[in-house]
């Protein structure tokens, strides 16, 4: 799942960050796939979720994509991945995929250490671990560290950096953090960007910027 492997930070603003992927082959384990899918859908929104998404649809959870017309989309889908902001809730939605043994992969996504450890909680044995190597070539013409936390949880780059440092010129100005992330987020129809962490973080510049 490499459009949410390269989410910049720290350990601390990447501790409330993690994505959960189903994917289904249509060669290997399709013929039913999308009843799958939907009962999936159904286990990762039983938890407290940031954020689901549709390329399909070209909206977001977030940005109005109706709970309904997702389910009927996802008959005709592969996969489906959802955004979580608690690690409690990703061990919740693994323990209960575990227990119903649909024979899905799932993947999951976000701090290696933390994701590892929840999977040997649920004696659960990771298939297969990828790794963000970084960014090499000329990364002066890279926004700043900032902007790039933001920017890098939409993994289809649909978020600009230019959009971005509106929405903190905005929070700066008296806007509610969590109103801008939510229209930095609204280019991303797939879903995976975390409006919680994004309204974190333009708080955090806030507080620097009164610094």
């Amino acid at each position: 799942m490499s459009h949410s492997l390269h989410r910049y930070g720290n350990k601390e603003d990447l501790s409330n960050d993690y994505c959960i992927y189903a994917r289904i082959s249509k060669k290997i384990n399709g013929e039913g796939g999308g009843v799958k899918l939907q009962r999936i859908y159904e286990i990762f929104t039983s938890e407290d979720f940031v954020n689901y998404g549709s390329l399909n649809a070209g909206c977001s959870h977030l940005s109005g994509l109706d709970d309904d017309e997702y389910k009927r989309i996802l008959l005709n889908s592969s996969g489906i991945i959802v955004t979580y902001s608690s690690l409690e809730s990703v061990r919740n939605v693994l323990k209960k995929l575990k227990e119903e043994n649909l024979g899905v992969s799932i993947v999951v996504s976000g701090l290696i250490d933390e994701t590892v450890k929840t999977a040997h909680q649920l004696d659960l044995k990771p298939h297969t671990a990828v790794l963000s190597l970084g960014v090499y070539g000329n990364t002066k013409l890279l926004p700043d560290e900032d902007t790039l936390k933001i920017t890098t949880m939409c993994g289809h780059s649909l978020i600009s950096s230019q959009i971005v440092q509106k929405a903190k010129l905005e929070v700066c100005n008296g806007q509610c953090a969590s109103k801008a992330a939510m229209a930095i987020e609204r280019p991303c129809t797939c879903g995976i960007f975390n409006i919680q962490r994004c309204s974190d973080l333009l708080n955090n510049t806030l507080d620097n910027e009164s610094d």
